[in-house]
């Protein structure tokens, strides 16, 4: 059996990938989501309690199952990149951006030199506390391998997506369709037709640009449909989502024999 391509050679392949969100940073979690086969998991630490050493303990759990692990980092400066990085995270998503050149900066923080300016340290975890033996130089790896999926939260960010994909370092075009739905005074209404419309602007710019367009979905219809217009990269849900719906249907179930 040939090896798996790395996650970021498969996110810039546009091969299609499924991973969730991750809210509770458990180990057991991570370690059923990697024996469940989804291709990666995004610890979500703009919308939960994760703390950086949680950060680096789940990096090292979905090592062991095969599971890579990015991070949406709380906000896109450079303490909270580095940290995630450092501690072996595949790659970063960042949230609350509103302007292509912020969306720069914080890229740069992903990035050692010369293609950023990250902060070098061969003496933290994604450097194996200073025993890397690779063909590769860990700088070099590091560059190569690391992630970077933006949000695109807000309609302003949308309408200058083009903008967005004329930066290299950027992978993903990642479409959240609540907070597009916010943008556009209608919150809550994720599959309005203005929505859909906004986010197929930025999956087709996405394609045409060679980068992977991704997307939140709640259900595998609303998948389906994201997928038919160009998504590759599909977070469905989150741990805490999955289990919920678990224990809902199973309380249905019983109840319906009391």
């Amino acid at each position: 059996m040939s090896e798996k391509k790395p996650l970021r050679r498969r996110i810039r392949d546009r091969d299609l990938v499924l991973g969730t969100f991750i809210k509770t940073a458990n180990p057991a979690v991570l370690e059923i989501l990697g024996y469940a086969g989804f291709d990666f998991a995004v610890l979500d630490c703009e919308h939960s309690n994760i703390s950086y050493g949680q950060i680096e303990d789940s990096v090292r759990t979905g090592e062991n199952v095969g599971l890579p692990i990015i991070v949406r980092v709380a906000s896109a400066n450079d303490q909270n990149i580095f940290h995630a990085l450092d501690s072996g995270a595949a790659g970063v998503q960042l949230p609350n951006l509103s302007t292509p050149e912020q969306v720069a900066q914080s890229v740069r923080y992903a990035k050692y030199y010369p293609l950023g300016e990250r902060g070098l340290s061969r003496s933290q975890r994604a450097a194996k506390f200073g025993f890397w033996e690779s063909e590769r130089p860990y700088v070099d790896s590091a560059n190569e391998d690391t992630v970077v999926s933006v949000h695109i939260e807000n309609e302003a960010m949308a309408r200058r997506a083009e903008e967005i994909c004329r930066q290299e370092q950027v992978d993903v075009l990642f479409v959240g369709p609540a907070d597009l739905s916010q943008s556009l005074g209608i919150p809550g209404k994720a599959s309005d037709p203005r929505v859909v419309e906004l986010a197929a602007h930025v999956l087709e710019t996405a394609k045409r640009y060679g980068k992977a367009g991704g997307v939140f979905v709640g259900n595998m219809a609303a998948a389906e449909r994201y997928i038919k217009l160009g998504a590759t990269y599909i977070l469905l849900g989150s741990d805490t989502s999955m289990i919920a719906k678990a224990a809902k249907e199973a309380v249905a179930d019983f109840s319906a024999m009391r």
